[in-house]
């Protein structure tokens, strides 16, 4: 009976000791379980958090190319009307600024609107506008040198560019046209200013004269326009020495032009 109770006393403890390894194997097992849960866990949120964060990358730089295209805003340029001038347009095209610029060259306005006069520091260049008179009339009579006066009509020649507002174009596009519209405009208009003074002149002289017979000849004169040409040559000289686009000049390379 003894040795039967240190049987049953040896094999009690060993018994338990087994069963507590199993049960700290179990544990242990559980344990790695978890941790290996956790950690795919963790890691499907980090690849989560990074496509995140990668959607707001590329939604924020749709977003920042939407900000950047044209819808209507701002207006284009439209040129100011001028007292007896009337304002005649030709069309350019294109979607970026050289199609735009392309599309000048293209439009070869001195032989559609010209002759131009060719400018010599330039001969070869792309004009952008155009400026002329005419005589306002199919004649006229005369009574007295005092009372009769030519009416001239002005005309100048911008180019229009109608991008559609759809966003297809850039606003910075637009503001660079809207730029160089206006430079044309003042310049065109600089001409007709100098137009408008230059046959005033001319009236007063005409009424000058002593008879009508007098005044025909002098409308017919050859040279009757030398000065007015001279003016507008001395008007292409201060611009060049001074060009700025406020006046009307537009410097080599401006704004990408």
């Amino acid at each position: 009976m003894r040795g039967r109770a240190r049987l049953l006393n040896l094999v009690w403890p060993m018994t338990t000791a087994l069963l507590c390894l199993g049960l700290v194997a179990l544990l242990a097992g559980e344990l790695l379980s978890l941790d290996f849960l956790l950690a795919r866990q963790v890691a499907s949120r980090q690849a989560q958090l990074a496509a995140s964060r990668q959607r707001v990358v590329v939604d924020n730089a749709g977003f920042l190319d939407v900000r950047a295209r044209w819808f209507g805003t701002p207006a284009l340029f439209q040129p100011a009307p001028i007292s007896n001038t009337a304002i005649v347009f030709f069309d350019v095209s294109g979607a970026s600024q050289a199609q735009v610029m392309d599309s000048f060259d293209r439009a070869d306005i001195c032989t559609r609107y010209g002759p131009c006069a060719k400018d010599p520091a330039n001969p070869g260049g792309t004009a952008l506008g155009l400026e002329w008179f005419k005589f306002a009339g199919s004649g006229y009579y005369c009574y007295s040198p005092r009372t009769t006066t030519l009416s001239f009509k002005e005309y100048i020649l911008l180019p229009r560019w109608s991008p559609p507002a759809d966003g297809s174009v850039t606003i910075d596009l637009v503001v660079k046209w809207n730029a160089l519209a206006q430079v044309i405009y003042v310049h065109e208009a600089g001409h007709v200013a100098i137009d408008k003074q230059d046959l005033a002149a001319l009236n007063e002289q005409a009424h000058r004269l002593s008879t009508c017979q007098a005044v025909v000849a002098f409308w017919n004169g050859p040279h009757l326009y030398d000065k007015d040409e001279a003016d507008q040559a001395a008007y292409h000289a201060r611009l060049k020495a001074d060009c700025r686009p406020e006046v009307g000049c537009l410097p080599y390379g401006w704004m990408g032009w």
